[in-house]
């Protein structure tokens, strides 16, 4: 075999080599973006399942699981936790009046204003059709009146508007606070609701149980 003949086939074998090696980076780069966009679509999917499309906040399914995961730290470090519901009283005549579209905007107003006012550790979650709950962990019963009251003071400088219109509308606060190794979210969830049952009877703005379910 001759020199140029042998250097023309190593030459069309490095072709070939460079070629190929071309198509397996291109390969590996659209290998990449698929991916990614699979990664992408996942956390969309993952949202849509953990989120209430109105509010926001994470579904009650999704509330549990995120709020027992900080009750679990609670007893490990023995930490106060607080239960909070916050309910929008009448959101029915507010549907009615206006819309069920204006309803969920109201709900909506109220998750910012408490998402503003709480810390990003704090847990939110969808109540009924009505309302918010709220874990707040490192909270006793002093802490959770003074965060009621920051998220009245949001609203109150910040109100719910639509177009040129302000929509008022009044909140109730039931709560329960308990700590270390007695916390429980299911006992939590119905002493919350209850508390919650009493500011309306009452007409108070909130009602905070211990974990006896006595008013404090």
């Amino acid at each position: 075999m001759s020199f140029e003949i042998l250097y023309g086939a190593v030459a069309l074998l490095f072709a070939v080599a460079v070629a190929e090696g071309v198509m397996l980076g291109r390969c590996n780069k659209e290998l990449k973006k698929s991916r990614a966009k699979i990664d992408s679509l996942n956390e969309e999917i993952q949202s849509v399942r953990s989120l209430d499309e109105a509010t926001g906040a994470y579904n009650y399914h999704f509330f549990v699981k995120m709020a027992n995961l900080q009750i679990k730290m609670a007893r490990r470090h023995k930490w106060p936790v607080t239960l909070m519901i916050v309910d929008i009283d009448q959101l029915e005549s507010l549907n009615l009046r206006y819309s069920f579209k204006t309803g969920d905007a109201v709900l909506k107003h109220l998750n910012d204003a408490i998402r503003s006012v709480v810390r990003t550790s704090d847990v939110l979650g969808r109540f009924g059709g009505s309302g918010i709950f709220v874990l707040l962990s490192e909270c006793d019963t002093e802490n959770v009146q003074t965060v009621s009251e920051r998220i009245e003071e949001k609203i109150e400088r910040e109100p719910f508007v639509v177009g040129d219109k302000q929509i008022d509308y009044r909140r109730s606060y039931g709560a329960v606070t308990m700590y270390g190794k007695q916390v429980h979210l299911n006992r939590m969830l119905g002493l919350a609701e209850d508390a919650l049952s009493r500011a309306k009877e009452k007409r108070k703005e909130i009602v905070i149980f211990d974990k006896e379910g006595t008013e404090i």
